[in-house]
């Protein structure tokens, strides 16, 4: 049997996961994520105590705790990030999307990934469809007080740097309480964690350019390679090494 390669794409507030299926602990993360079982049906659960739920499509909003159980079958994943998530979806384990009309765009696309034909720009556009046929744009929040949104900008920008309450507080001229209260709010998140998941996303981008495990820890502001291996896999509920399985293909943002 030929061996089934993952393919990463990344941009910024999304990333498309598209390869064999990976057994997961159970974890959360920020992003809202659609999983699709490319050929066949996986498992997923939202608690230890709940039974498996055989499914061929799934919607886990942000924050929610979640752990899939699959076997040969290939998946995909589209991760949509702060400040792109819709705050009002909710977890789905047995979606509709793969049933619209506008669905057959993103399965012939997914087709090209498994044999490796799929490039960037075709892989955005899938992104596209593939929320359109979810609607779960049609539930976003109209937009982040300005201060909040110059704040996340910021953190997108600079990622690895030492940023905290009291930096960003003071660049849109609040206090670091009245800030970091406003950015919950706002987004739903702590700014703590929403910094450590950007540092995350870094780590994955440093990998994407060429550095090794630890290279890429230490540039994207972790104290050692341990330290990000520990809160990858309670992100994402896999080890990081797993990112050196795949072909990673990211949108170089312009300065």
């Amino acid at each position: 049997m030929k061996t089934q390669h993952a393919h990463l794409f990344l941009w910024r507030g999304r990333s498309l996961v598209i390869g064999p299926g990976i057994d997961s602990k159970f974890h959360a993360h920020f992003a809202t994520q659609l999983t699709w079982g490319l050929d066949a049906p996986f498992q997923a659960r939202l608690s230890p105590d709940q039974p498996w739920t055989t499914t061929r499509a799934a919607i886990f909003s942000s924050n929610q705790p979640h752990q899939i159980h699959c076997e040969s079958t290939l998946l995909a994943h589209l991760f949509i990030e702060l400040p792109q998530r819709s705050p009002a979806a909710h977890s789905v384990l047995q979606a509709d999307y793969g049933n619209t009309a506008g669905f057959a765009a993103v399965r012939d696309s997914l087709a090209l990934a498994r044999h490796g034909k799929l490039d960037l720009p075709r892989a955005e556009q899938l992104t596209q469809d593939w929320l359109a046929c979810s609607s779960l744009y049609q539930l976003a929040r109209p937009g982040f007080d300005q201060r909040i949104s110059q704040a996340l900008a910021a953190i997108a920008t600079h990622p690895r740097d030492s940023l905290n309450g009291a930096a960003l507080a003071a660049s849109v001229h609040l206090s670091a309480s009245r800030f970091t209260h406003l950015f919950r709010q706002q987004t739903g998140l702590s700014l703590s964690r929403y910094l450590l998941w950007s540092r995350l996303m870094a780590a994955v981008q440093a990998v994407a350019g060429g550095a090794n495990m630890t290279d890429a820890a230490h540039s994207a502001g972790f104290a050692d390679l341990a330290h990000m291996s520990r809160t990858f896999r309670n992100t994402f509920g896999v080890v990081p090494s797993e990112l050196q399985k795949m072909a990673i293909a990211f949108k170089q943002e312009e300065k």
